[in-house]
């Protein structure tokens, strides 16, 4: 299941930034907001595009230049297969070798090399001054096509869907294969994330675009090891590596439950289980649902927490209004049976037939053990 969850991300997604050359790292105090077109002239010639042959064809991916010397932030798995190598940058200039700088298997992260004297570089930002809500805009090369635009919201910032141990952020900018590697980027033109991978079921989550926080890359270019070639990476990747937080060998990480038809996330540390319910962004605005349990016996005992917005109308005649409120809940939750094929538990809920109050945010009927089955997405 972690093999086909990493294929996925290789192919669901793959992004393309300049301001004019600063200290690597350096983020400009009070840098004023700029329009969207003022912020793709500013960074469109420092994202690049990368182009490789793997064993299973050509690959297309994209990248951000973040020091005048070559030095270039994309996905891991932009590269990770390739046998051979290029870069095009945003004049048109090719540059056929590439080095590889650092890596980061868990956070699908890559610094490549390439050599450049005195190029275009893309201000970096941090995570932590990201707010929900807040106006992002992507550049990259889906299906090759250099320079391509898209901008939206920073929809979320949360735990990794598919399980990684990172934050990510999550977007409604659209991106797609190609796009992967290329920068997410605020008001301010500066680069909070690099566009990672998308969670498509269907004909939904079109909305559920997630880009791995730029604080990660500015990690590595902290930590950056002797140059390898292409070859050595693909060496050091097939090496085994005990991965000390894994202690759910086997389970996926997208489970579906066979009741209600809802998509969870679900995340193993150490002996606590934590969960999530995926919406589309416009549900996300409304709703929330989220799962934790603590290892009890051969099961997890723990808590649901679930909320939503609902409309009631107040007043009488020409004074009614529709007015909204904001209702939380709390739930005993368990899981009474767990392989990595299913899942079985039971929830406090309130029966389907209740019938609900908006305005006092009550249930006509109280809560009952209902029981449920979850299998992997």
């Amino acid at each position: 299941m972690a093999s086909a969850l990493r294929v996925c991300r290789s192919l669901v997604v793959c992004c393309l930034s300049t301001v004019p050359p600063i200290a690597l790292g350096q983020v400009a105090p009070n840098q004023p907001s700029l329009d969207s077109p003022s912020i793709v002239a500013r960074v469109s010639p420092a994202v690049v595009l990368i182009k490789g042959e793997s064993g299973s064809g050509t690959v297309l991916g994209s990248g951000l230049i973040v020091s005048p010397d070559g030095k270039i932030a994309t996905n891991l798995h932009v590269i990770r297969d390739l046998k051979t190598a290029g870069v095009q940058l945003a004049s048109g200039e090719i540059f056929d070798a590439v080095s590889v700088l650092a890596f980061d298997d868990r956070k699908d992260l890559a610094i490549v090399k390439i050599a450049g004297f005195d190029l275009p570089t893309v201000d970096l930002g941090n995570l932590n001054d990201v707010k929900t809500g807040e106006r992002v805009v992507a550049i990259g090369s889906p299906l090759g096509l250099k320079g391509s635009v898209t901008t939206g919201v920073v929809s979320a910032i949360r735990d990794d869907p598919f399980g990684s141990g990172a934050k990510v952020i999550q977007t409604d900018a659209s991106v797609n294969p190609g796009n992967s590697g290329g920068p997410l980027l605020n008001d301010r033109a500066q680069a909070i994330g690099v566009v990672t991978f998308k969670v498509k079921q269907g004909g939904q989550g079109e909305g559920l675009n997630f880009a791995m926080p730029i604080n990660y890359v500015r990690g590595m270019l902290d930590d950056l090891q002797k140059p390898m070639s292409l070859e050595e990476l693909r060496a050091n990747l097939s090496t085994t590596k005990t991965d000390v937080f894994k202690s759910s060998a086997g389970y996926a990480a997208l489970w579906k439950s066979l009741t209600s038809g809802a998509v969870r996330s679900l995340r193993f540390e150490n002996d606590y289980i934590y969960a999530e319910t995926l919406f589309s962004e416009e549900e996300r605005k409304v709703r929330f649902d989220t799962y934790e349990l603590k290892k009890d016996g051969e099961g997890y005992k723990g808590i649901v927490r679930s909320g939503f917005t609902c409309a009631y109308l107040s007043g009488f005649g020409a004074w009614e209004r529709q007015q909204y409120n904001r209702c939380t809940f709390e739930a005993s939750f368990e899981f009474t049976t767990m392989t990595p094929n299913r899942i079985e538990g039971r929830s406090l809920a309130h029966p389907a037939d209740s019938k609900f109050d908006c305005k006092t945010c009550s249930f006509s009927k109280p809560l009952a053990w209902t029981p449920f089955v979850w299998i992997p997405q």
